[in-house]
């Protein structure tokens, strides 16, 4: 494919009821994407069945006013926005699109962010996922302070700020050593990487288990940190949408778990396949693995489901666990 010259693809999710605040996130969001210093996209919306009649038809007004850059997908089904993203991504690959940005309707990319992935892409041909840092920002796009945001998001940005995560097998050390890293709205990637390992049929933590697919998969991970992506996280409501959708922080975390052990599990066994670590690491990976998801439940009171962990990575190895625990200072919140 043309990453020089071909047309890059937004593929962004679209789920809109009665309320007029969404309507706002998403205008604030079209306009940076129409201010790209780099003219050459398009963007495909996938409505995933959204209630409000008014929202579907808002879309049209939308398409109208760049017929020849806006598409439009309306789904029959709700499905959630991983599986809105895998129809984007089969879309841009069958219009021939060399890269695909994720971009959630609420959330706003920096103006040079298709520029800045695009030199990547042309510059370094192994160059597979590029993925920037991001700030928070509350319903009025006000920056929201550190000591405001919860334990895993600060978890996520200090990550940013020494030895992101990149190059081959980068899902090693997202699994092993940081945890999340990429967010979906800071993620660009070559088309054909996406195409051949689409998101999972879940509505939470979906990303985390593509992005660790990716990795795996061959996909070399650069990091740049010069056009932040503004993550949207309202601060005067109960909390994002999929943790209520999935029960509450609670409920939430126990999906997370869950699925980030499949995304973990299945790069294991794809990098074995594909030659990238030997059998013999499996174990290691997985003990390492179990730990850091559990310190990062740990971090956010969730105790109960951080010692499950520990009790998957005693059953995995017991003395591999202890040496671990003791390694990275687990004693207070690990019980062997």
């Amino acid at each position: 494919m043309d990453f020089k010259n071909g047309v890059a693809t937004f593929v962004m999710p679209h789920w809109r009821n009665e309320n007029d605040i969404t309507r706002k996130y998403l205008d604030e969001t079209l306009d940076t994407i129409f201010k790209q210093t780099d003219k050459n996209w398009q963007l495909v919306i996938i409505d995933d069945l959204s209630p409000s009649q008014e929202a579907v038809a808002y879309l049209d007004e939308i398409k109208k006013k760049a017929p020849e850059k806006i598409f439009v997908i309306r789904k029959t089904t709700n499905n959630g926005p991983g599986h809105c993203r895998n129809m984007g991504i089969k879309w841009a690959y069958e219009h021939d699109s060399p890269i695909v940005l994720f971009n959630d309707a609420d959330d706003i990319s920096h103006v040079d962010r298709l520029k800045v992935a695009r030199e990547i892409f042309v510059k370094d041909p192994e160059a597979s996922v590029v993925y920037s840092t991001f700030k928070v920002i509350d319903e009025d796009s006000a920056i929201v302070p550190d000591d405001k945001l919860s334990p895993s998001i600060v978890e996520i940005t200090d990550g940013h700020k020494k030895n992101p995560p990149q190059g081959i097998n980068a899902w090693i050390d997202i699994g092993t050593e940081k945890g999340y890293t990429n967010l979906t709205s800071a993620t660009v990637v070559k088309t054909e990487l996406a195409y051949k390992y689409p998101f999972p049929p879940e509505k939470v933590s979906e990303d985390s288990n593509a992005w660790m697919r990716y990795s795996a998969g061959g996909g070399t991970f650069v990091y740049s940190g010069e056009t932040p992506t503004l993550y949207r996280i309202p601060q005067n409501t109960a909390g994002s949408s999929s943790r209520s959708r999935e029960g509450g922080k609670h409920g939430f975390y126990v999906q997370k778990a869950r699925v980030d052990t499949d995304g973990f599990t299945r790069a294991v066994e794809i990098a074995i396949t594909n030659g990238k670590i030997k059998v013999e690491q499996r174990d290691e990976l997985l003990v390492k693995f179990y730990l850091k998801l559990g310190e990062t439940l740990y971090r956010e009171k969730e105790h109960d489901l951080a010692q499950d962990q520990v009790n998957l990575a005693k059953f995995t190895d017991m003395e591999l666990t202890k040496k671990v625990i003791e390694a990275k200072g687990f004693q207070d919140w690990a019980k062997v």
